[in-house]
């Protein structure tokens, strides 16, 4: 019996919108209703993705920053927090800068860059409930107060991304772990942090066995949590990579893939098997 579901945000739980559909609140709340802990595991902001956890009155602490922050949205109590020690973070910048990164900071759930551009806007267009500070040179920002970020996220041309480069990648992640890459941007966050890592805290202190989790995501920063959960699931719009790795694959993140691993694993109700 599985007793544990959790589900990425962007391209699982929400829609191409980013709106959860009817179809999944409606599942979601009845499988809540019906003892179930329910929470969501997101690369996302925790005030980000707090209007979207307080819709569905989740009954769990929410996972996000990749698994940096696991944080109570009703006490506000942070059951865990794992940053990025300074001088990586440091190293971090430095390298991207000189590369030519745009750069965002994740400072006590507030976004921190050097100025507003276009790169800035684009990323507040899907990212709601966000305040941002620009605050001039990041690594004089962070030597100056002291400050940790939750996770680095650096972007290179919005409009022609192109691959990111080799030895960039190579040298953060020897100091760092990279738990998204792709499309012209890198998601950088502490060693040891991860979806999948925050998953078995969160499991641990409910005293549930990884057997009794469920996990569903689209993407690479979901593998950990899919591969560890009992029942790994993708969803029908994610990469073959995810696909091959999950236990079961879904319908797409537009067709209410969350409701029907709802459906099928926890009401017992027909589902379409893709």
């Amino acid at each position: 019996m599985y007793k544990l579901l959790v589900s990425d945000a962007d391209g699982s739980l929400l829609n191409s919108n980013s709106a959860i559909s009817d179809r999944t609140k409606e599942a979601v709340r009845e499988v809540i209703s019906r003892g179930v802990i329910f929470t969501i595991a997101t690369g996302r902001m925790f005030s980000s993705i707090l209007p979207y956890a307080e819709e569905l009155k989740i009954n769990a602490p929410v996972i996000s920053y990749n698994g940096a922050l696991i944080k109570d949205i009703y006490t506000k109590k942070v059951y865990y927090y794992n940053p990025i020690p300074s001088e990586d973070a440091l190293f971090a910048i430095k390298l991207l800068k000189e590369n030519g990164y745009h750069i965002n900071l994740y400072i006590d759930d507030e976004l921190y860059v050097e100025e507003i551009t276009d790169r800035v806007e684009w990323y507040l267009s899907f990212n709601n409930n966000v305040k941002v500070n620009p605050v001039g040179d990041l690594m004089e920002f962070l030597m100056d107060t002291g400050s940790v970020t939750a996770k680095i996220y650096a972007l290179n041309d919005l409009k022609n991304p192109v691959s990111i480069d080799a030895r960039v990648y190579d040298e953060i992640s020897k100091k760092l772990t990279i738990s998204s890459s792709g499309g012209g941007h890198l998601e950088i966050n502490a060693k040891g942090v991860s979806k999948g890592n925050a998953l078995k805290t969160l499991a641990n202190m409910y005293n549930i066995k990884r057997e009794q989790v469920v996990a569903i995501g689209d993407n690479l920063n979901d593998l950990s949590m899919i591969e560890y959960a009992g029942l790994g699931v993708a969803m029908g719009n994610a990469p073959d990579i995810v696909k091959i790795k999950a236990s079961y694959t879904t319908l797409s993140n537009d067709e209410d893939g969350v409701a029907h691993v709802i459906d099928k694993f926890f009401l017992n109700r027909k589902t379409i098997a893709v």
